[in-house]
């Protein structure tokens, strides 16, 4: 690489290896990049070579992902306290997390085509009220101090060796090596297998007993959860329904398999030591859940079975540990289905060889088959299966990010179907190493299913495999659907796609729109993070501005300030600016044109959520001392606090044909409409206000909607209305199924909004919603007739009106969140 930086375009001095793997003369060896030696993200590269000697020594294939043009600094504005500070401040998904504990992991880069972001990295650990266990990685910008990405990664001594007797779950004994470190005491600690002698490595077993989940997940074992232990060499009783038996049985399973079968010794491939913790629950709880938090499993029981009897499981969320240490594959997406396509091959592998299943049996593909422990029928048991036929084309699942962080789970067996086709096909143990050295050698962290085929294919030529062996690779993908542009080869696609696979702002900030685009005639504002795509070529939190009918917009980006929660008028766009200074309105040009410039940016106050029209600017500044108040600027100049009496808590800014609207209270339960000609103010609470709160305002000529979100059991959503001139008359409005988690937008002429069902808004995918539209006078009367702004067969969220019938909103169709827009509506489509 050093001789071909004309090629390559990195310097070989910001490479850095980070692992080697030999096979008799093949040599593969894994670099990550560095700018100024700080690591970049995302940013491995794999070489593989083969022959012997300096000489005989030849490349056969590198791939990988490299930055050619990084030239932000790695001198942070921002402290590494103040970043973790304001970490929790901008990220609304860490609100509510219990048990939250914050690990520092120092600088890193963020890609983008502005030449990378300098950020700090922190994990944030815990668990959320409904059970789920959180391990978010979030990067905090270290020149700007704004949100920069953040996602959640769950993939949900001395010795003394000695034997002991164990009884599994389904009744059965079995030998366990063991440890007695002192007399008539035993704990279910082995040191038997190579990786002691290597590194001092072992299998440990933990009893939490009941302890709850969210405060385990993360770090290391906390001294408070023992080790699991008998007065005398037999494991039974509560041993066997915590799972302890089963845990440390199948733990010693899935090493012997990765050690035997695929070279790699334990799963940091260091011969570091194993550590499953057994028995957690949920709030006193069944914890119906196991996952690999970075450092050791956790495992829960489901319907009174400890999830740990399943060997596939546990082979599954152990190999998640084992491609952190390898491919580093994102759980997003594409890549996090990759991620988890991975793990279920190899867990079933595990299965399938231990209990003597042949590939040709109609079981052999089942994922937690055997978690019921004989109560159901296999296949009605198991989670998923790698021979239900999946087809990308045809079968995948166009998920939002906030539902299974894009559909990891429900996308998986796409690929991991193709992975087990190959394996039913050729040599099973030939199989296991291609794949194993495709994740080893050939993805990178962004890697999606096209490169997953690649990456076989690479690793299987680099193995010497036969033609047929060969041409088995291609079958095993082809039969899935994955080609080339698999993307837009099925489904229906119903629009022009203004931007590719966007991370919409309001998912990372709180406050912000939650609309695709703002849209003022032929002009559109697209506020955006990057963060999954940088290789898009988009920048990282800024506004995409174009107009419709033209075929690029304009970024309006700059590299030491975030720009987002854009407004538009004839004149001029105006929006916040996150910066190391502060928080202030700053403008462009209506179409993105011109300097950047700033409108309000005091030193001693944040000011968000503007608004633009004729000239006239709405604000919320949020002092020291926690007061936010609705500010007015005229015109000509002159601002106005609308809200000057102590302690006010505004939020959700609207301003529409000389009215401005704002949600109010500590709780944000009253809705506040105040018109600038005369002055007046009226202010009335929300019904429901002690389960509800205001969430969206939007302003008509002569009405006032409102989103109210909150709900007892269940997240539920209401809209309702009122004329601007007497909010006496507020009402929810009608439509035709109950709402959760919707969006929507006005005008004077149309309503459009999108809704999950009840599922959906508790994070299950029932179906890809679809916005509805009906006119907006229909839809005060409680008479409207709904149609679809779209035929498209994704997803699609955040609608956003604008002239006539012109519409955007988010749509999944091509296997990613992009801004999609037609001139009219669709109105019906045939299902």
């Amino acid at each position: 690489m050093k001789a071909h930086q004309d090629v390559y375009k990195v310097p070989a001095s910001d490479l850095r290896t980070v692992g080697t793997t030999e096979d008799g003369d093949q040599t593969a060896v894994r670099f990550e990049q560095r700018h100024h030696g700080v690591p970049v993200f995302g940013a491995r590269y794999a070489v593989q070579t083969e022959g012997a000697g300096e000489k005989g020594r030849r490349v056969t294939s590198a791939t990988g992902t490299l930055y050619t043009v990084l030239t932000v600094s790695t001198t942070p504005e921002v402290d590494e306290a103040t970043a973790r500070k304001r970490l929790f401040t901008l990220d609304p998904r860490l609100a509510g997390v219990e048990g939250r504990r914050t690990a520092d992991h120092g600088l890193v880069v963020l890609p983008d085509a502005q030449g990378g972001r300098l950020a700090w990295h922190f994990t944030v650990t815990g668990g959320r009220p409904d059970g789920s266990p959180v391990r978010r990685e979030s990067y905090v910008d270290a020149h700007v101090g704004a949100l920069a990405l953040s996602y959640d990664n769950i993939d949900a001594a001395d010795a003394s060796p000695t034997t002991a007797t164990g009884v599994r779950v389904d009744g059965s004994e079995v030998t366990l090596n063991a440890d007695r470190p002192a007399e008539g005491t035993y704990t279910l600690v082995d040191s038997s297998r190579p990786m002691y002698a290597a590194a001092g490595g072992q299998i440990r077993t933990y009893d939490a007993r009941r302890a709850n989940y969210a405060d385990l997940a993360g770090g290391p074992v906390p001294d408070s959860v023992p080790l699991v232990t008998s007065a005398t060499d037999r494991f039974d009783g509560d041993h066997t329904r915590s799972g302890a038996v089963d845990a440390h049985v199948n733990a010693a399973k899935v090493y012997e398999f990765y050690k035997d079968e695929i070279g790699r010794d334990g799963i940091d491939g260091k011969g570091g030591s194993i550590h499953s913790v057994v028995n957690v629950s949920s709030n006193g709880k069944d914890y119906a859940n196991a996952f690999w938090d970075g450092s050791k499993m956790v495992y829960g029981h489901m319907e009174g079975v400890p999830l740990s009897v399943g060997l596939d499981v546990v082979g599954h969320e152990m190999t998640h540990g084992v491609t952190e240490h390898s491919a580093g594959l994102v759980y997003l997406n594409q890549p996090g289905a990759l991620n988890e396509a991975i793990s279920d091959y190899f867990g079933n592998a595990m299965e399938v060889r231990d209990k003597g299943v042949a590939m040709d049996d109609p079981t052999s593909g089942l994922v937690g088959e055997y978690l019921c422990n004989g109560t159901k029928p296999l296949a009605e048991c198991a989670l998923r299966d790698l021979n239900d036929g999946r087809d990308a084309q045809r079968d995948y699942e166009p998920i939002p990010l906030d539902i299974d962080n894009g559909g990891v789970h429900y996308n998986s067996t796409i690929v991991g179907g193709a992975l087990w086709d190959l394996r039913k096909s050729i040599d099973p143990q030939l199989a296991d190493r291609i794949v194993y050295r495709a994740a080893q050698n050939y993805l990178t962290p962004l890697s999606g299913f096209t490169d997953m085929r690649d990456a076989v294919t690479l690793a299987a030529k680099s193995l010497k495999v036969s033609r047929a062996e060969l041409a088995a690779v291609n079958e095993a993908f082809d039969g899935h659907g994955i080609v080339k542009g698999w993307e837009y080869k099925g489904g229906t696609h119903d629009g022009t796609t203004l931007a590719r696979d966007v991370l919409p702002a309001y998912e990372v900030y709180s406050g912000v729109d939650e609309q695709a685009a703002q849209i003022n005639g032929d002009v559109y504002a697209i506020s955006h993070g990057d963060a999954i795509a940088w290789d898009r070529g988009s920048a990282a939190f800024g506004i995409t501005v174009g107009r419709f009918g033209k075929q690029h917009g304009r970024e309006v980006a700059q590299d030491d300030a975030y720009l987002l929660d854009p407004s538009l008028d004839d004149d001029r766009m105006v929006f916040t600016r996150v910066s190391a200074d502060g928080i202030g309105v700053y403008r462009t040009g209506a179409k993105g044109q011109g300097a950047i410039k700033k409108l309000v940016d005091e030193p001693d106050a944040d000011e968000t959520e503007p608004v633009t029209e004729d000239g006239a600017l709405a604000y919320i500044r949020t002092t020291p001392d926690g007061e936010q108040d609705v500010m007015l600027r005229g015109a000509d100049g002159r601002t106005v606090n609308l809200t000057p009496e102590s302690g006010t808590k505004a939020s959700r800014l609207a301003m529409h044909d000389g009215t401005v609207a704002w949600a109010g209270g500590a709780d944000a339960t009253y809705l506040n409409v105040y018109d600038i000609a005369t002055g007046s103010l009226q202010s009335k609470r929300i019904g429901g206000w002690l389960l509800y709160t205001l969430s969206d305002i939007q302003l008509t000529s002569d009405r006032v909607f409102y989103r109210v979100s909150g709900g007892f059991l269940f997240p539920m959503t209401n809209i309702g209305s009122a004329p601007v001139s007497d909010l006496s008359r507020m009402a929810n409005l009608k439509f035709p199924t109950n709402l959760a988690l919707a969006q929507f937008s006005v005008t004077d002429d149309y309503l459009a909004y999108s809704t999950y069902d009840l599922w959906g808004s508790m994070g299950s995918w029932t179906g890809p919603g679809k916005v509805q539209v009906a006119r907006t006078g229909d839809v005060v009367a409680g008479g409207a007739a709904f149609g679809r702004v779209s035929c498209s067969s994704g997803a699609q969220l955040a609608p956003s009106l604008g002239d006539g019938q012109r519409v955007a909103w988010l749509d999944t169709s091509a296997a990613a969140t992009d801004v999609v827009t037609r001139p009219a509506f669709a109105g019906s489509c045939e299902e």
